[in-house]
């Protein structure tokens, strides 16, 4: 897997995915990821993440017997990039912001906006350094809408924040941070959804575990 997707794909959960650099959902793209699928993401740090952009959604529709595992070979922190979704929603950086992750435009007005579900998601070894000051999260979220759906999401093994939401308004729920090596849920730029039920496990390189800061 790599490049980019501009129309409807759905992936095969028999099948085995190799991620081998930037997979991107582009306006009008829509990719269907069902229940216990394996995406296996090659160790190639800044190089191999998944990104869903303005107007593009994924619909991860893992179920509690068959998540959705999106993960490098040994799990290694610091392996891969991770999931960045881009919304319309509002956040104190404006409209049209770009992110530290790839350039790519977030931030508007409509703070019903949906990059689409994430339900019953493992996600393993993320966190590459961009520079000496970024490195990936395992999920970033920039401005995305309170019609996306997160739900049921573990975040495992990332060298930088487990999950960090960019302003926006979208809520989750039951989430699990298990040995990231900066904060688990950072928030930013107003975030002004709801987080209910989350959980962290620190492990030796965790410093922090929750922290909510301006930008």
């Amino acid at each position: 897997m790599e490049g980019k997707l501009s129309e409807d794909y759905t992936l095969d959960p028999t099948m085995q995915y190799s991620l081998r650099g930037a997979f991107i959902i582009e306006n009008n793209g829509v990719l269907t990821i069902p229940g216990g699928t394996i995406i296996t993401a090659d160790s190639g740090g800044t190089e191999v993440y998944i990104a869903v952009l303005q107007g593009g959604e994924i619909n991860i529709n893992g179920n509690a017997g068959n998540p959705v595992v999106m993960s490098s070979t040994t799990g290694s922190p610091g392996d891969w990039g991770g999931l960045t979704l881009c919304g319309n929603a509002s956040t104190t950086a404006g409209v049209d912001a770009s992110a530290e992750v790839g350039g790519f435009i977030y931030g508007g007005t409509d703070d019903v906006d949906s990059s689409g579900i994430i339900r019953y998601l493992q996600i393993v070894g993320t966190g590459a350094q961009i520079n000496p000051e970024s490195q990936y999260n395992g999920i970033s979220f920039y401005g995305v809408g309170s019609g996306t759906l997160v739900d049921h999401v573990a975040i495992i093994n990332g060298s930088d924040d487990g999950v960090e939401f960019f302003g926006g308004t979208v809520n989750a729920s039951n989430l699990l941070v298990w040995s990231q090596g900066d904060d688990a849920i950072d928030i930013d730029q107003a975030y002004s959804g709801v987080i209910d039920n989350a959980v962290v496990v620190l492990g030796a390189v965790s410093y922090t575990h929750l922290r909510a800061h301006e930008t």
